[in-house]
């Protein structure tokens, strides 16, 4: 087993137990009787370059501790108040609180440091997530282990999907990952960062192909020249642009879950008419994590 998957062996009622305490004590997160609908908050974790890390929050009146989490997760942009802002309506319409945590760029530097998490790392910053989810609910009044549903877009979709395969993704539940550039793919035969090799762990991979996980795609999403679109040999050997890439990795999937003889919980899903456009994913999303 390497580092990477060595330091990603925890569960996520240790993180919990570890975090909620911390979370309880700090300030930043501390509930209020009357909280405000949108927020930010400084946590207790660390950040890789020092100072800690902060999520924007948006608790819906009528949520109560126990009720339903979600951690929405920004792009390259590293807009996590405009992520809040746009996903605000549909956790109120879900009555979920709402947690988008800000990976700044000066704490998480490019995306080598982001969208792949530090790795080949110790420890990798995907385990940043559960202990930031854990502190925020704790500050919340929310010390339970119901698992947070997820959603990355973009570069939040290459956190997420790695997050799960490389780290089992504790503590998550429903997850959905929308027009990540490149990804990942379910094998320990290519190198990381377009596959496990070197760095992943064969029963994580397992347990990763059959966890509730949809690929959402923008149907538009094609532009083989975007700006942030990576052009490397290996990125361009999953497709020529986002859509083919996507619907290439939800295949690998498929293709490496029937190989190993495990179930296959994923969902390939895609969005008429819509880009490369958070705002745009959202509501379909939204009806993938929550009907």
């Amino acid at each position: 087993m390497s580092s990477a998957a060595k330091a990603c062996r925890w569960t996520f009622p240790e993180l919990t137990r570890r975090t909620a305490l911390l979370g309880l004590a700090m300030p930043g997160v501390a509930c209020s009787a009357a909280p405000t609908a949108r927020f930010k908050v400084d946590t207790p974790e660390e950040t890789a370059r020092g100072g800690v890390l902060s999520a924007w929050v948006y608790r819906p009146a009528g949520w109560a501790p126990g009720g339903r989490v979600v951690a929405v997760l920004h792009g390259a942009s590293r807009n996590a108040d405009g992520y809040c802002d746009t996903w605000a309506p549909h956790a109120e319409a879900a009555q979920a609180l709402l947690v988008c945590p800000d990976f700044s760029r000066q704490a998480y530097p490019g995306g080598a440091a982001y969208n792949e998490g530090g790795v080949p790392g110790h420890p990798p910053a995907y385990l940043a997530l559960p202990r930031l989810m854990a502190a925020v609910r704790a500050g919340q009044g929310d010390t339970g282990n119901r698992p947070f549903d997820c959603y990355g877009h973009s570069a939040g979709s290459q956190f997420l999907h790695r997050f799960l395969l490389l780290c089992g993704a504790p503590g998550a539940g429903r997850m959905v990952c929308a027009n990540a550039g490149y990804y990942s793919f379910p094998s320990m035969e290519i190198a990381w960062p377009y596959g496990l090799g070197g760095v992943g762990d064969a029963a994580v991979l397992r347990a990763g192909l059959s966890r509730p996980l949809t690929v959402l795609l923008g149907e538009a999403d094609t532009d083989t020249r975007h700006p942030q679109l990576r052009q490397t040999p290996e990125a361009n050997a999953q497709g020529a642009y986002r859509l083919a890439r996507g619907r290439a990795f939800f295949a690998a999937g498929r293709d490496a879950a029937s190989r190993l003889g495990v179930p296959f919980g994923w969902r390939l899903g895609t969005v008429p008419g819509v880009a490369h456009s958070n705002a745009g994913m959202a509501p379909e999303a939204a009806k993938a994590l929550w009907g």
